[in-house]
């Protein structure tokens, strides 16, 4: 199943380095932040979910470190995450589904917009790699995937250039078999 939204956001500039909202695999709108991303589609539909589009989409990114890529097929694994906010509503991002990272990843911007602070008790971590180092620091938010509710961890980066949103192994892939069908561009969750 192809994901016309994921083709149009790869061949428009517009959208790269922004935040996109999509519904029923079309993009209806697109926004700097995620207040005036929630603004503009919840004027067109009540079911949407967001991505925060790489600054550029045909990189390999591994979080600071970027290559030019040499795939042939443009498709990212990524699923809708829904985040549970304090009113109980939900906030459906889409996000990397990436067997390869160990932890969690959402970037500054969205941490803020769920509450996140850095208060004196949070430890302020570092993670090295090839293209340098990035701080974050580790929070629990509440999520939703087809319906299962759970906590999950999230390195919160500390960087706000930075616009990855990353599910990694910890947690979700102990609660979930996770199958990647690359040929049909599909991601499918199993509650173990």
């Amino acid at each position: 199943m192809k994901n016309q939204w994921q083709k149009e956001m790869f061949k428009n500039r517009e959208y790269w380095g922004r935040i996109i909202a999509i519904a029923d695999d079309k993009i209806i709108a697109v926004a700097d932040d995620y207040d005036e991303i929630r603004q503009k589609a919840a004027k067109i539909t009540q079911n949407y979910s967001c991505y925060t589009v790489p600054k550029n989409p045909h990189a390999i990114r591994i979080l600071t470190f970027r290559v030019r890529s040499i795939k042939k097929h443009e498709w990212e694994p990524t699923y809708q995450i829904s985040f549970v906010l304090k009113n109980d509503n939900l906030d459906e991002q889409r996000m990397l589904i990436d067997s390869g990272a160990d932890i969690s990843v959402i970037n500054y911007n969205f941490g803020l917009s769920l509450g996140f602070i850095k208060n004196e008790h949070d430890s302020l971590l570092s993670a090295q790699g090839i293209g340098g180092s990035i701080e974050y620091i580790m929070k629990d938010s509440e999520i939703e995937i087809d319906g299962f509710r759970f906590k999950n961890r999230f390195a919160w980066l500390q960087d706000p250039e930075l616009t990855d949103m990353i599910i990694g192994r910890e947690i979700i892939f102990d609660l979930f078999d996770i199958e990647f069908k690359q040929a049909d561009e599909e991601i499918i969750f199993r509650k173990r």
